[in-house]
Formats: C-alpha cells, sequence, structure tokens
C-alpha cells in the first residue's frame, strides 16, 4: 500500500521533494515579482523616454541589469540545478549588454536598441534552454518556453529596427509588457503545480 502512494505521488512532472518544493515556491515568487517590475518599467519607458531621452536611456541599462539580479536570485534558489550553467551565461550576457547599452544609450540611442535587441534575442534563446530543462523537474513551464521564443523573435526585429533607426527606446516597453504577461502565466502554473 505505501508504494503504491509513492507511486501515484511520483509522476514524472510531478515529484515534490522539500528541495523540489522550495524552489518551485521560490521559483514562483520571482515570477510574480518579475511580472509587477515589468509593467512599471514598461510604464515608465513608454512615458518619459519621448520626452526625456537620457531618462529612457537610464531606463534601458536598468532592465538588462534587473534581469540578471532576477536571474542570479533564481540560481541561488534553485540549489545547483541543471539549468545553472546557462543562467551564469545570460547574467554574464545581461551585464555586458548594461555595459554595451551605458555606453551607447546617450549619445547613439538607435545603437542601445540595436544591443537591446541582440541581448533579448540571446537571452530568449537562453531561456527557452531553461525552460525546456526545468519542464520536466518543476512543470509549469511552458509559458516560459514561449516566452524565449517571443523574445528571441522580438530581439531580432529590435535589432533589425535598432541599426535601421525605426525602432527607438519607448518602442520596448511593449516587450516589457508581453514578458510580464509570460511571468504572471508561469507563476500562476507553478501555484497550481504546489
Amino acid at each position: 500500500m505505501t508504494i503504491q502512494t509513492q507511486q501515484t505521488i511520483q509522476t514524472p512532472q510531478t515529484i515534490q521533494t522539500p528541495q523540489t518544493s522550495q524552489a518551485t515556491r521560490g521559483l514562483r515568487n520571482l515570477y510574480f515579482t518579475r511580472t509587477v517590475v515589468q509593467v512599471v518599467w514598461a510604464a515608465a519607458v513608454i512615458a518619459v523616454a519621448a520626452k526625456n531621452p537620457a531618462a529612457g536611456a537610464t531606463l534601458l541599462i536598468l532592465y538588462p541589469l534587473w534581469d540578471v539580479a532576477c536571474t542570479l536570485y533564481d540560481v541561488k534558489n534553485s540549489n545547483g540545478s541543471n539549468s545553472a550553467t546557462t543562467q551564469y551565461v545570460n547574467a554574464i550576457v545581461g551585464t555586458l549588454t548594461a555595459i554595451g547599452i551605458g555606453l551607447t544609450g546617450y549619445s547613439h540611442p538607435s545603437y542601445a536598441v540595436a544591443i537591446f535587441g541582440a541581448w533579448a534575442l540571446v537571452a530568449g534563446l537562453l531561456q527557452l534552454a531553461v525552460g525546456l530543462l526545468r519542464r520536466r523537474q518543476l512543470g509549469g513551464q511552458w509559458a516560459m518556453i514561449l516566452s524565449g521564443v517571443q523574445s528571441t523573435a522580438a530581439g531580432v526585429a529590435f535589432t533589425l529596427g535598432g541599426l535601421s533607426g525605426k525602432v527607438q527606446i519607448k518602442d520596448l516597453g511593449g516587450y516589457a509588457v508581453f514578458g510580464a504577461i509570460y511571468f504572471l502565466v508561469g507563476g500562476i502554473l507553478l501555484s497550481r503545480k504546489r
């Protein structure tokens, strides 16, 4: 009877050890926090960037740095999960992106948009990889997988649009809103898994 109970609990997508449960809870809370911050960031960029390009550039620098902070928190919370290497690469790329935007954002905003686009493309691919790696361990990752695909596509568009001068910093607010929606859905799915 005990063996049968353990087998019903341990389906491939819902194995819940105390460590997995804590990681799921931490990831869910991170997703909800990211939802709120990204909506606030998007509203600020849309409201400020066109009128005050310097403030827009500063906000653009902060976005990948926020992602780096979230990524490092995620790695710490996951306790050496199989996606840690991918996440460390993402943190390095995000840091380099913030530096690149800092060097170009105030003098050549279109180049900063292109750098942001290149980062969105790479970060999207890395997010897709992390979502696929976590799908079996934690479940509830399809929103993050879709977000990775969307970020990759948006990254291509932003890079090309920035290089041609057709995409401005204020236009990046929508990217953050879509990301917020994916994080919200991911958080809800993880809540249901618990």
